[in-house]
């Protein structure tokens, strides 16, 4: 299983696992350059497992995040607490000014900005969805052309150019269609399913 784009892989029959987070000194970094320059926006910790942020959630903001209605939010902590993580992927709600994360971090991250750059996810350098799906292939002894993927947006990208049959949702952006071998149902419409039954079962 491949988590946070690429920043967690876990290879349950090899039993391994590869994670790779972000230096506490750089996460605090760019904590402090988004506090400064986006003010209003949420930032959250994704760690292993665990989700925290220090300022709730709003209601109304909720699905930019992933969270449906009986998800549990992130856990509200202090800024010391957080301050102390080496945070797996760093989400931003609400920064319109990613661009200038790219420049200032992007020796020691990867910024991306996802759902019509409503949401920004920040991960380690290394980490990527292609790297860390080549990686459980190669434990398992699969190569890539013969593995289907599927995605939405701008952080599936390499791994459509990776895989030998990239599989994008109807609610994909425009890019993923353009380089897919097929194009199924929406997220909404269990597109994967569609696709799993039509070309694998």
């Amino acid at each position: 299983m491949v988590y946070y784009n690429g920043a967690l892989a876990t290879c349950k029959s090899k039993q391994n696992e590869r994670h790779i987070s972000i230096p506490m000194e750089i996460s605090q970094q760019i904590h402090k350059f988004i506090e400064l320059r986006v003010p209003h926006s949420i930032i959250s910790y994704e760690v292993h497992d665990s989700w925290y942020t220090c300022r709730p959630v709003p209601d109304s903001q909720c699905a930019q995040l992933g969270i449906r209605s009986n998800d549990p939010k992130p856990q509200v902590v202090d800024k010391d607490y957080i301050s102390l993580l080496s945070p797996t992927k760093i989400l931003v709600l609400g920064c319109s000014t990613w661009g200038d994360i790219c420049e200032q971090f992007g020796d020691h991250v990867n910024v991306i900005a996802t759902d019509g750059g409503v949401l920004v996810q920040i991960m380690h350098k290394s980490a990527s969805k292609e790297k860390a799906v080549q990686c459980v292939l190669s434990d398992i002894g699969v190569r890539s052309e013969n593995v289907m993927v599927f995605g939405d947006d701008f952080n599936d990208l390499g791994l459509f150019h990776m895989s030998g049959f990239p599989v994008a949702m109807e609610n994909a952006i425009i890019e993923l269609k353009n380089c897919a071998a097929h194009v199924t149902d929406s997220n909404d419409h269990d597109g994967v399913a569609v696709a799993i039954e039509r070309f694998v079962v």
